[in-house]
């Protein structure tokens, strides 16, 4: 039979369903303690501004490890490291339910956050070694939805398998058995690249790998190189103001909507999620807008040009949400769902960026750059509490207020998109450049 008449095998949507369903569980462990906050509060005897250095501890350790667990995959192979990223993720989500006090919890949430350091800079590597140039924003908003969507049903979850009082502790418990089923047909299924599944044909790493030329000598990573590119600096801060936005819908979402909103019960859990969910939609409409764009403007202002639109207007629709929380509550949630609408549409070409300028270490660079963005939910999250704190009453913060900030951190992050430089991978010595350039390895 003509090779051409062969249907390529479709073997890269399988190895996107485990990536997209990895970046769901990992963001229902992350956000559900939201939902049960209070409780635990009440339980431990601690303040927000105490539990908020619980979550700079995740945020801490998630960042200090983030670029060590990227660049190991590289080395290693994604699957090993994703493999061991949920196991650590069974244990930890379990053992945050059996924290006695201030101390065990921050002990348990930094554990946490360096055993899930790693996930998506290694989904990323696998996205590149699986799917084509062509598909890259595709995927990467694909990946980042379904984080969405975990997001979004992380509060209503816990709410349902957690319940009241001292349920918050089952309800950890519970959850951490969600990954058991998961990596244990991960772990049989997957595989690094295309080549060693037998599964593939030829047919299909024809088309993964067109456009894609990268027999020959392999180039070792420049650190030096990398470390002084203005692109990945300015790409890192445009995700630190990301991430510092971001966090409030991760973190202090529930409060604000409880106190300023005044929503309860059932409505609290499910409005907490529904930034989120919308968020979900964004991804997959950022990542197809990026390919696109791509494909009508060029690497440079294909990937740029979304995340300088989206970000400005996530900042501008939480200021609106700032004016009309006093008197137009429904207003002023309705301003919340659309900046983080909007904003989400620059998360996939956010990530699609770090792998075109990371090339074959495209992990090491997404570690790097989701470093620095981490850096921002540990510094954001207890500085916002303490904002929260002086611009209230004694007992009664003043949750409104910090939209300031974070508006500030979307618009900064619209700003830095302006100095972003797809189109220079970021990795390789200047003669490596030459030397891969002129073998055509170079996407």
């Amino acid at each position: 039979m003509n090779q051409a008449s062969v249907r390529p095998t479709n073997l890269r949507w399988r190895v996107l369903a485990w990536m997209c369903s990895l970046s769901a569980i990992t963001y229902i462990g992350r956000l559900s303690i939201m939902q049960v906050r209070e409780n635990m509060e009440g339980s431990l005897g601690l303040t927000p501004a105490l539990t908020a250095y619980a979550f700079s501890a995740f945020s801490l350790s998630y960042a200090f490890f983030e670029m060590p667990f990227g660049w190991s995959g590289d080395k290693l192979g994604a699957r090993k490291i994703l493999t061991r990223i949920v196991w650590c993720w069974i244990a930890f989500t379990a053992l945050t339910g059996a924290a006695w006090n201030l101390t065990s919890l921050v002990v348990f949430r930094f554990l946490f956050g360096a055993g899930e350091a790693g996930t998506f800079p290694n989904i990323s590597s696998a996205s590149r070694a699986w799917f084509p140039f062509r598909e890259r924003g595709y995927t990467q908003g694909m990946v980042w939805m379904f984080a969405r969507f975990g997001g979004a049903i992380a509060p209503p979850l816990m709410l349902l398998v957690a319940g009241g009082g001292s349920g918050w502790r089952m309800g950890f418990l519970v959850l951490s058995a969600l990954g058991l089923v998961w990596v244990w047909r991960f772990a049989r299924d997957f595989r690094d690249t295309p080549q060693q599944d037998p599964r593939v044909n030829d047919a299909e790493l024809a088309y993964i790998a067109r456009g894609r030329k990268e027999a020959g000598k392999l180039a070792p990573l420049s650190w030096r190189t990398m470390l002084s590119s203005p692109t990945l600096w300015c790409l890192s801060l445009m995700y630190f103001g990301s991430n510092a936005g971001w966090s409030f819908f991760a973190t202090w979402i529930t409060p604000y909507l409880q106190k300023d909103i005044h929503l309860s019960g059932a409505t609290l859990a499910l409005a907490s999620g529904v930034p989120s969910f919308f968020g979900g939609f964004a991804c997959l409409l950022g990542g197809l807008m990026t390919d696109q764009q791509v494909r009508l403007l060029g690497r440079r202002w294909g990937r740029t040009l979304l995340g300088v639109v989206a970000y400005g207007l996530g900042g501008v629709f939480l200021l609106i949400a700032l004016v009309e929380t006093r008197d137009h509550a429904g207003l002023a949630f309705t301003a919340l769902c659309v900046s983080f609408f909007v904003k989400d549409l620059g998360l996939a070409p956010s990530w699609a960026t770090a792998i075109d300028i990371g090339h074959r270490y495209s992990g090491t660079v997404a570690g790097f750059v989701n470093t620095v963005g981490n850096l921002a939910q540990v510094v954001t999250v207890p500085l916002v509490a303490h904002i929260a704190t002086l611009a209230g009453t004694p007992g009664h913060p003043n949750w409104k207020a910090t939209l300031y900030y974070y508006a500030a951190m979307f618009l900064m992050a619209s700003v830095s998109w302006l100095f972003v430089n797809p189109r220079r991978v970021i990795v390789y010595s200047e003669e490596d450049q030459r030397r891969l350039r002129a073998a055509g390895q170079l996407e």
